[in-house]
């Protein structure tokens, strides 16, 4: 139904909730645009702590807390393992711009894991490719905006529109299902865009608060307990999966032989990454679906 090697298990969710939801219903209300609008992913966040980071030294940065932090195991089952994801994430951005911090943050595979993984033949093809070209566009269209209006409009102009609006549209309509979108009203977004104060979206910087006027707004309507809980996105266990149920399919679909023959990554850096998943030294589930995915997208419309 996607057409396209969509790699975010919120694909799945989101058809399994459509699919549930035709049988009752046949127009939904999706949320799609708040956290874009008023700033509700925890990247928003990071580029703030990044902002104390770098004023630590850097011999202190570089000599203990990036070597202890990055060799911490992946805390495989427990509350703690998404922290440790988005620390280790964080560190690795930390040092950089706050423009190369957030690309990064917003992404499976930096350049440097990226480049590990591909072949000769293939780092030759992409030399003089940035995957990340069209969001530097954007960013520079509003380069004297606050920076987080500058994440948000970068993100409300690739990862909303490519990926969040496209696969609700494509999994909705595979289900007969209409979804509407209230966030995206063009006269909230203007409003949102142009008059809301960047820190009455995030309030606070080393413990912000996401979405502050939103939860403001809603204050006379929802109850606290709502209007405190935790971000709740589409997920899905992905480390399980691959772990357990999966195991045998990443096996036969990312072993050295496929791989090799494929001829887009490296066997042993594939191998390397799966292996280090299995011994719980690092997650790296949303990478090893990133390679499924795309797998298995080849196998249906490109070996056809």
């Amino acid at each position: 139904h996607m057409d396209d090697p969509v790699a975010d298990p919120a694909t799945i969710m989101s058809y399994l909730v459509s699919q549930a939801a035709s049988e009752s219903v046949t127009v939904l209300l999706s949320g799609v645009g708040g956290d874009e609008l008023f700033g509700g992913y925890r990247k928003y966040c990071a580029h703030y702590w990044a902002e104390y980071y770098r004023k630590m030294p850097v011999f202190f940065r570089n000599s203990l807390i990036e070597p202890i932090a990055l060799t911490l195991p992946s805390f495989r089952g427990s509350r703690t393992k998404g922290w440790i994801r988005l620390l280790k994430k964080s560190l690795r951005s930390g040092s950089l711009s706050p423009e190369d911090a957030f690309l990064m943050n917003s992404t499976y595979l930096g350049n440097e894991q990226r480049q590990q993984l591909y072949t000769s033949e293939l780092a030759r093809e992409l030399e003089n490719e940035d995957g990340w070209g069209v969001h530097r566009d954007y960013f520079r269209k509003v380069k004297h905006a606050d920076f987080l209006n500058q994440m948000l409009y970068v993100d409300f102009k690739t990862f909303m529109v490519s990926l969040n609006l496209n696969y609700n549209d494509k999994m909705s309509m595979a289900s007969s299902v209409e979804v509407r979108v209230p966030f995206l009203d063009r006269r909230l977004v203007e409003f949102a865009m142009q008059e809301v104060d960047p820190r009455s979206k995030v309030k606070g910087t080393l413990r912000p608060v996401t979405k502050h006027i939103f939860r403001r707004a809603m204050e006379p309507i929802l109850p606290p307990k709502v209007l405190r809980q935790r971000k709740a996105g589409f997920g899905a266990p992905l480390d399980d999966w691959i772990h357990k149920d999966l195991a045998e399919m990443v096996g036969d679909l990312l072993g050295p032989s496929s791989i090799k023959k494929r001829g887009l990554f490296k066997p042993e850096a594939v191998d390397r990454i799966i292996e280090e998943h299995r011994r719980g030294k690092n997650d790296w589930s949303f990478q090893i679906w990133q390679l499924l995915t795309l797998e298995l997208w080849m196998k249906a419309y490109i070996d056809v």
